[in-house]
């Protein structure tokens, strides 16, 4: 007689040994250090579905004119990305400004509703980007790895993440800004990946 627990530890098994499924095009996908899904954003219509890493729906992104909207999986919207003079703006579903983007020289500065500065990325010469706290220090650094992918280390090299399926670092790099929920990081992704060229 097989006993109910070999049974249950043999499925266990098998369904670890299950391979992720393969990426679709036009499918993005952020890992943390360990390999593990973190957000898949896939193409639908105008914009995109979001999954988190077990496959539960997170939501839905619609790029609508000049701006990217954020809908939870129910529905309500969370987040508008809309492009302003200054750089983009982030306002929450009652239309109040929670940050905005601005455009430098050298960097792209993230503030706070009060305009207060909470941190500063740099892209250099296209393939690679610093996300740096407010002092300045280095918190993230984001290299190609990849045609369409990127690799997320610390200062000292520890790789944090990784993202496949993003052509520009301009665009990527986003997923890397851990103040925001990964649907909040791709809803950026998909503002400067669609409306930012």
């Amino acid at each position: 007689m097989i006993r109910p627990r070999l049974v249950v530890l043999v499925l266990v098994l098998s369904l670890l040994a299950l391979p992720a499924p393969a990426q679709t095009p036009g499918e993005l996908r952020l890992n943390d250090a360990r390999h593990r899904l973190v957000i898949r954003v896939e193409p639908k219509d105008a914009g995109f579905v979001l999954w988190d890493g077990d496959g539960t729906p997170l939501g839905a992104l619609a790029i609508e004119g000049d701006r990217v909207r954020l809908r939870d999986a129910a529905g309500a919207l969370q987040w508008t990305v809309k492009r302003k003079d200054f750089g983009p703006q982030i306002d929450d579903a009652a239309g109040e400004r929670l940050y905005r983007l601005r455009k430098r020289t050298d960097e792209w500065r993230l503030e706070d509703a009060a305009k207060m500065i909470v941190a500063r990325i740099r892209v250099r010469e296209g393939e690679a980007a610093e996300i740096r706290d407010v002092r300045g220090a280095t918190m993230l650094t984001v290299k190609r790895a990849d045609p369409e992918g990127f690799v997320f280390t610390t200062e000292a090299g520890a790789r944090v993440a990784e993202v496949a399926g993003a052509q520009r670092v301009a665009a990527g790099l986003w997923f890397g800004v851990e103040r925001f929920s990964p649907a909040e990081r791709a809803a950026l992704w998909a503002y400067f990946a669609s409306l930012d060229r």
